[in-house]
């Protein structure tokens, strides 16, 4: 029954805090488009797990003080913790015109898609694909292709570039959508 009670306090929490996180931080226009792309919601769920674990140890506490248990508790808290603020801050929200790269530490940065200047493609072990955008400003954006909505958002900064640019796609030798190659190619 206890497991019951505290896994209900701990979504309750978690889901309060993402509405007054996300009323609080995210309040442009991208925000409220209703497109983005998220981390895999594995990340929350772990989370929420680990917070439940690192609870229940310090339960175990209640009948007599274990040091292990302490210290196990509050890592596991700390553990969920920073992989509920992870989720929750990070994001890419776009529209039509532009898009906004949130990173937690970081403040969000808007850019327009014509700022995008270069792509590098990755093959990870586990067949997952990273997308690294290379904006105007020197900085990349790293994407994976594990992220939700992350293949809309390519789709949709491609041709918005190409609109933004005044190009068309068959003006461009590197362009192919089947091999992921939206964008040009990175020069080394």
């Amino acid at each position: 029954m206890y497991v019951i009670v505290i896994m209900a306090i701990t979504f309750a929490v978690l889901f309060g805090l993402d509405k007054l996180f996300t009323k609080i931080f995210r309040g442009k226009q991208q925000h409220r488009s209703g497109l983005a792309i998220k981390l895999p919601k594995k990340y929350a769920i772990t989370g929420l797990l680990l917070a439940l674990l690192g609870v229940l140890c310090l339960f175990q506490l209640a009948g007599g003080f274990n040091r292990l248990m302490l210290i196990l508790g509050i890592a596991l808290l700390l553990m969920a913790a920073g992989l509920e603020v992870y989720y929750l801050s990070f994001g890419v929200y776009y529209d039509d015109e532009s898009f906004i790269y949130s990173t937690f530490g970081k403040p969000s940065v808007t850019y327009r898609y014509a700022d995008i200047q270069a792509q590098q493609l990755y093959v990870t072990t586990g067949g997952g694909i990273l997308v690294d955008l290379y904006m105007a400003d020197g900085k990349s954006v790293g994407l994976q292709s594990g992220m939700q909505g992350v293949y809309p958002f390519l789709d949709k900064a491609c041709h918005a570039r190409f609109r933004q640019l005044g190009i068309n796609s068959a003006e461009c030798s590197w362009f192919d959508e089947t091999k992921s190659c939206w964008f040009p190619p990175k020069e080394d």
